[in-house]
């Protein structure tokens, strides 16, 4: 898949080109009008821009914002509307990549604040946020891995020696205990939060 990179900060910029290139995208030249087929990664400053999104989308360019947390959380729904990826300062290279090669499968990812159901108990008045993954069993996990490494119900269901079914219900509390509303937004938290996931080498294709 081709990336096209607009980062007005030239560290950042020089730092992406060299782990997209390393995990297999092909960079493309700034306002690269001949080539349709990509995903842009640009920053907030130049995401505001009036001229940015009309000219991305008339080419039908998958427009992927690069932003802080705190800048994620200002953007209003009109703005995230347009969007096939909303991605933070605070992942991981691994967490990046997987949501960039989600995207070029036709997934739309987003940050967890974002798509956290409205009904999710008040945060704790503690410090450190509640550690759903205490919650997961062994088997969970393990489910977890096989969907971050991309892997289909069936192909899960042949490695773990059980029904497709069986997949099925796993799955379906595991995105309940974690609170999130797909197997998409489940890679990207298994990612952030299960230490033993982030230990293992993830194979992207």
């Amino acid at each position: 898949m081709k990336i096209e990179l607009l980062l007005n900060r030239r560290l950042v910029r020089d730092s992406l080109s060299f782990m997209l290139t390393t995990a297999g995208f092909s960079l493309l030249p700034e306002a690269d009008h001949h080539n349709d087929d990509k995903i842009a990664v640009i920053d907030i400053a130049s995401y505001r821009d009036p001229n940015t999104v009309p000219t991305y989308q008339q080419r039908g360019t998958k427009i992927v914002v690069l932003a802080s947390k705190t800048e994620s959380l200002e953007l209003s729904l009109d703005e995230i509307a347009p969007l096939s990826g909303l991605l933070t300062h605070e992942l991981s290279a691994d967490a990046f990549i997987q949501s960039l090669w989600l995207v070029c499968s036709g997934e739309r990812v987003l940050p967890l604040d974002l798509v956290q159901k409205p009904t999710d108990p008040a945060p704790s008045s503690s410090n450190s946020p509640p550690s759903y993954s205490a919650h997961l069993t062994a088997r969970e996990r393990e489910l977890l891995l096989k969907i971050v490494e991309g892997q289909s119900n069936k192909a899960i269901a042949r490695y773990l020696c059980i029904s497709e079914a069986t997949v099925k219900v796993y799955l379906k509390s595991v995105l309940r205990k974690i609170r999130v509303d797909n197997r998409t937004q489940a890679a990207i938290w298994a990612l952030a939060n299960l230490p033993e996931i982030n230990a293992t080498p993830h194979g992207f294709v």
